[in-house]
């Protein structure tokens, strides 16, 4: 839960288009958003009198929920929730705002984009018959499908003209890289392939077989090995300490280059190991770090410049939020409370009765 606190609002920054596309692809089935035909009593928010619907609002709160497990979600706090419910609320605040300015910008969209997003919708379904009854059960017609996709793409583009916007320069890598040197340090890392089997006898057959060089062992790993690197001869890839099971590790890292390892049992099976190669630990230069640094750089002037915009739509904006989901909070401690206040009066007064009859 700790994790999703931290990370929650920096998901949510760059959640609004996620979250748009979400409706359309999430589950592998349309999901309507729900906000057609809603009276002023179900509104959860209004931007500019355009109202936010519930069911536009629990639509969206289901698509993005969905991305935790069963255990994460049982593991919610109440004020978790709540926290996540009004978030989402903010997010469709956020959408509606990018919508209307894109609106007000004329942002062109063609049919072809509309066409192409139509495709990738049916994509998820058998047959043109079970997409139809999709829309159907949605109470969606595919004029209004199309003006969904029309606003979610004039949306991306309003979002693309501010990354569009935004300059890395090399003296802004460099601070960085000199700021930060520590997290550019490479560990040690093995290029490493292994045969894995089921018993020691069968790992004693193919050891002794690459020993007397009867066999390749590439080929014996896509012949013999349990493993999925079986596909790839064995091949891991370059692995770093803590990656892998101590009983694994202890000897791939201690193989020289091309050397091979005797029988090795965990609770996998039998390896057999072979090291490939050997990259040494080493501090990354300005140059080998650079490209890192350009892509994190970016991603976060691309959230300062997404909440810059938002925060100036906002202050333009008439906003009214009908509802606050930690009000439901509140009344269920109100009637915890309330439900723990009686039993103690009861005992107070049950207390006080046998007092006075002692007394007497």
């Amino acid at each position: 839960m700790q994790f999703i606190r931290k990370n929650l609002k920096p998901i949510l920054m760059v959640i609004v288009i996620a979250f748009i596309v979400s409706i359309f692809y999430g589950l592998g089935q349309y999901r309507s958003s729900g906000s057609r035909n809603q009276n002023i009593g179900n509104l959860i928010a209004e931007v500019n009198d355009i109202g936010i619907g519930y069911y536009q609002w629990q639509n969206a709160f289901t698509n993005f929920i969905s991305r935790y497990d069963n255990q994460a979600l049982s593991n919610m706090t109440d004020e978790t929730l709540a926290m996540i419910k009004n978030s989402v609320t903010e997010q469709l605040i956020n959408s509606t705002l990018l919508s209307q300015l894109a609106k007000n910008q004329n942002i062109p969209v063609d049919d072809k984009e509309i066409n192409e997003e139509i495709d990738k919708i049916k994509a998820n379904f058998d047959s043109e018959n079970e997409f139809n009854e999709a829309l159907k059960r949605n109470s969606l017609t595919i004029n209004q499908l199309k003006d969904d996709i029309t606003n979610q793409k004039m949306i991306e583009k309003v979002i693309q003209q501010e990354y569009d916007k935004i300059e890395i320069t090399e003296e802004e890598m460099a601070q960085y890289y000199e700021e930060n040197k520590d997290t550019f340090f490479q560990p040690e890392k093995r290029k490493i392939s292994h045969i894995l089997v089921d018993t020691e006898e069968e790992a004693k057959n193919i050891l002794l077989q690459l020993k007397d060089g009867i066999a390749d062992f590439s080929k014996l790993a896509q012949e013999k090995s349990t493993c999925p690197s079986s596909e790839k001869g064995g091949d891991l890839g370059y692995i770093t300490r803590g990656q892998m099971v101590k009983e694994f590790e202890d000897v791939a890292f201690n193989l020289e280059i091309g050397e091979m390892s005797d029988i090795v049992s965990t609770d996998f099976g039998f390896h057999i190991i072979k090291c490939d190669d050997i990259q040494q630990e080493h501090q990354l230069t300005f140059e080998e770090a650079k490209e890192n640094i350009k892509n994190i750089l970016t991603y976060q002037k691309q959230n300062e410049s997404i909440e810059t915009l938002l925060t100036q739509l906002r202050e333009n904006a008439n906003i009214k939020i009908h509802y606050d989901f930690t009000s439901e909070i509140k009344t269920e401690v109100s009637t915890e409370n309330q439900d723990q206040n009686i039993p103690a009066e009861t005992e107070k007064n049950s207390s006080t009765e046998e007092a006075q009859e002692t007394v007497q």
